[in-house]
């Protein structure tokens, strides 16, 4: 009995390779993209996107995360992840949904590779340190729980459309459940970036002055 199953596990294994590598393929093309897209910004963009890193410097600067301000931060950062989140799992549950995955996941690579890129792009060194410090601590659980969520919406609405009924209810338990784990991801990146990431900057910026 147990020899037998062996064969459907290793299909389901593979079944779910394919998705895995679409997501983070596309992960990877929002990446380059966003950095690409810096060399034919708009001067005038540039300029408020330069104000808008200045004054979001100086908030980081004036910022005490053990405020209810870091609190509040925490929930708006929260609700914006936990929404993005939801998403994902409502378009798995369709058989059209995938491409709306794909633009899901690729804006988020493309945000990501459009900040960093931009603070390189500014200030060199400073603008690399300050990217580990403000873009890297929240994404190393966010990066885990979008990529996981889309690869697993990938799978759930291929399932659909190879016309996989069986213990649906079931089948929905369980892709509800793995969510859950990427929200519990979500949840922590999203602490991180309202009470850590501040806190980081304030230490980076007081360094560079």
């Amino acid at each position: 009995m147990r020899l037998a199953r062996i064969p459907v596990a290793i299909a389901s294994q593979r079944d779910m390779l394919i998705p895995v590598l679409m997501v983070i393929g596309i992960f990877l093309c929002g990446l380059v993209c966003g950095a690409l897209t810096l060399r034919g910004i708009n001067p005038l963009v540039q300029e408020e996107l330069r104000q808008y890193l200045d004054f979001f410097l100086k908030e980081a600067s004036a910022f005490s995360g053990q405020s209810f301000s870091g609190f509040k931060a925490w929930c708006q950062i929260l609700s914006m992840q936990a929404f993005s989140l939801g998403l994902l799992w409502i378009f798995g549950l369709t058989v059209v949904g995938s491409p709306l995955i794909i633009l899901v996941i690729g804006a988020r690579g493309f945000i990501i590779g459009f900040t960093v890129g931009y603070l390189v792009q500014e200030a060199a060194g400073q603008g690399l340190v300050l990217a580990l410090a403000g873009v890297l601590p929240q994404n190393l659980c966010y990066i885990p729980a979008f990529l996981g969520a889309g690869a697993l919406a990938f799978y759930f609405s291929f399932t659909l459309l190879r016309g996989q009924r069986d213990a649906p209810f079931q089948r929905l338990g369980v892709y509800s459940l793995l969510f859950l784990f990427f929200l519990l991801l979500v949840l922590i990146g999203a602490w991180v970036e309202a009470y850590l990431v501040p806190g980081l900057l304030r230490l980076i910026l007081s360094l560079f002055h």
